[in-house]
């Protein structure tokens, strides 16, 4: 084995002369060529064996190390049998001459076969060169060159296979760069794969819940919003991104969302009165909480939304009927236990009044206690009518010949306060299921009501029409306790009077409720009941001074 640094053997002249220079370029320009790394390598390799001048034989590789193993790992060979590139695949440093190379990180010349070598190449003994290719003074990598026997170690020979050992080691470390950079743009995509399919998975989630999300600013502008979302706040706004909190819940509910930065989890379940330009009025509930970005920073708000306009109003149509009930029940127990003392108290009274020929003053007496005893005997019936309705006989009816028998009774007291009295019925509107009797006096009830709130020259519509589509779904959501099925005949009554302050509005159907210096308050709760045991409902709108509306919706007979 020779050494660069103690070798008797070499020379300062080759009998193979060489142009240096003109190898080193021919390596640097295939060491630019876009090839795969391996093919780079082989590609030198067979430049390097096929320059005659050296003198070398077509036989060479180049190893890769490992230092934490000292490990040579065979990357790429020329002329290597398959047993050869079997037992150089990976071979530690003691075992070889390369592995010498790679330790002292210096030039050998061997003389001799390898120690891995086999009879079966017998050309291995004629030498070879063990080549360290070096980053910082540490080997990382060794090229192998097998020479002809006619070789010379000579100072050009070292000299260029160190240029050519520089430039291995500029190709290793791009390579190297290059598969990093491989690694790391595969890492990245495979980062942006699992950051879209978590984006995907987390759309999912907020798509799928059954309540709406708005994303805002610290501004409260809204920058994101779910499918739920903006289906509740259609009926208010096209488009929610853009839109500002404020113009949407108000002033004072956005205030609360947002005032208090971070801190704002206390602010839930709030619900929020909503209104279109047609009328239609949303209740929602509204929760805030803080929205925070990676780093922990507040960065604005998530407001979630639930529209519980059916809810709130179904809840207050069964708290109204409870307290009907509960009142109905008194009614009755009252009615009963009062009707027979009254028939008593009138027996005696007659028995008196028939004695009292010869008495003004205990005849007027007794016909006094006869006449309030009637009074409240029409009170206690209309507790009945209310606590105890007679059961309805329900047929197919047209809304056009309930008002025609219904009209004749209230014609001379419209006449008589100048009201005027319109009709608007539509074309074809199909017959409603309900007892005739009642609804005529269902009808006669809301006008005499009418009358009262208009007391001079003023206007009564009735107006009449089938309610699908849409326009039933409006009514649907408002009164979802009321209505059941897909076609009602809507019948408004309405009226240009005083009108009713909201307090009043609330309590209309409730009995023994009036505004009136007299009557019983039973009026509106017997229509209510009456309409409600003909399978129809009734609501109400007014303000004061603006007049009133009743609707009163009918199952249709078809």
């Amino acid at each position: 084995m020779e050494h660069w640094n103690h070798s008797p053997h070499v020379t300062t002249e080759n009998p193979g002369s060489f142009s240096q220079q003109q190898i080193i370029n021919d390596i640097l320009r295939l060491s630019l060529e876009p090839l795969l790394f391996q093919e780079l390598l082989e590609r030198i390799l067979s430049y390097l064996v096929n320059q005659r001048e050296l003198l070398l034989r077509p036989k060479a590789a180049v190893f890769l190390t490992d230092q934490e193993t000292e490990q040579l790992v065979l990357r790429a060979s020329l002329g290597f049998t398959e047993p050869q590139k079997t037992r150089c695949a990976n071979v530690q440093f003691g075992h070889c001459d390369c592995g010498q190379a790679a330790r002292t990180g210096a030039i050998h010349f061997f003389t001799d076969c390898p120690p891995l070598a086999t009879t079966d190449d017998p050309e291995d003994g004629n030498g070879h060169y063990c080549i360290p290719i070096l980053k910082d003074s540490q080997a990382i990598g060794v090229l192998t060159l097998c020479v002809d026997k006619t070789h010379q170690p000579s100072t050009r020979t070292r000299e260029l296979f160190e240029s050519i050992g520089n430039i291995l080691a500029t190709v290793i470390e791009s390579q190297k760069m290059d598969q990093q950079l491989i690694e790391l743009v595969n890492d990245l995509r495979i980062s942006i794969i699992n950051l879209r399919e978590e984006k995907q998975f987390t759309e999912s989630i907020i798509q799928s819940l059954h309540h709406g999300l708005l994303v805002t600013d610290l501004q409260g502008t809204i920058i994101k919003s779910n499918n739920v979302a903006r289906r509740i706040l259609e009926p208010f706004v096209d488009e929610l991104d853009g839109k500002s909190l404020q113009g949407l819940v108000g002033t004072d509910h956005a205030e609360m969302l947002t005032a208090g930065g971070q801190d704002v989890t206390s602010y839930t379940g709030k619900d929020v009165s909503l209104s279109t330009g047609e009328g239609q009025e949303f209740i929602l509930s509204i929760s805030g909480a803080p929205r925070k970005d990676a780093r922990g920073n507040h960065v604005g708000y998530i407001v979630s939304l639930l529209d519980v306009t059916e809810l709130r109003y179904a809840r207050k149509e069964m708290e109204k009927m409870n307290r009907l009930s509960t009142v109905a029940e008194i009614a009755s127990a009252v009615a009963h236990e009062v009707r027979n003392p009254l028939a008593g108290i009138k027996i005696m009274a007659q028995s008196i009044e028939e004695d009292a020929v010869d008495n003004e003053q205990q005849l007027e007496c007794s016909r006094r206690i006869i006449r309030q005893v009637d009074r409240l005997n029409e009170l206690l019936t209309e507790f009945f009518s209310y606590a105890r309705p007679v059961e309805p006989k329900k047929r197919p009816i047209s809304i056009r010949s309930i008002l025609a028998e219904t009209r004749p009774l209230i014609s001379n007291r419209l006449m008589q306060n100048a009201i005027d009295l319109i009709e608007d019925i539509a074309p074809d509107l199909p017959d409603v299921i309900a007892d005739p009797n009642q609804m005529q006096q269902v009808f006669l009830n809301l006008m005499l009501n009418a009358t009262d709130a208009i007391r001079q020259n003023g206007t009564i519509t009735i107006n009449a029409r089938l309610l699908v589509g849409h326009k039933l779904s409006i009514y649907k959501k408002r009164y979802p306790g009321l209505l059941t099925d897909n076609r009602y005949v809507l019948v408004v009554f309405s009226d240009n009077g005083a009108g009713m302050p909201a307090n009043v509005v609330d309590k209309v159907f409730e009995p023994f409720f009036t505004t009136k210096t007299t009557g019983t308050g039973l009026g509106l709760s017997i229509v209510y009941r009456t309409l409600r045991e003909n399978g129809a409902a009734i609501s109400l709108e007014s303000q004061q001074g603006k007049g009133t509306t009743f609707n009163m919706f009918f199952q249709t007979g078809e």
